[in-house]
């Protein structure tokens, strides 16, 4: 396929449950069902479930992509001394009417 070692082990495949797939991995699946592949073949040697597997080939046919991506980012996770010190004033000020 793409050079990638991929586990054989059916009972870890099972077993483990991974949040995070690489989008490499999930490259990998998406050529084994193309090359009509059966999912429980592909569980066994990539571990991605059969769930996830049809999830997979939805995203695919919907976007055209194996991940989705965001359309704007969100907020900011970090906080800059600014944003923490209007948070801090913020929060002093609350306790103060309580």
């Amino acid at each position: 396929m793409s050079g990638l070692e991929l586990s054989t082990s059916d009972s870890q495949s099972r077993t483990t449950m991974r949040r995070h797939i690489p989008k490499e991995r999930k490259e990998v699946a998406l050529e084994m069902s193309l090359l009509n592949v059966k999912d429980r073949t592909i569980r066994r040697y990539t571990g991605i479930s059969e769930r996830s597997m049809r999830y997979l080939r939805k995203t695919f046919r919907e976007t055209g992509e194996v991940t989705r991506t965001p359309v704007c980012g969100g907020r900011p996770r970090i906080l800059d001394s600014l944003d923490a010190n209007v948070s801090y004033c913020l929060l002093s000020a609350s306790l103060t009417y309580i």
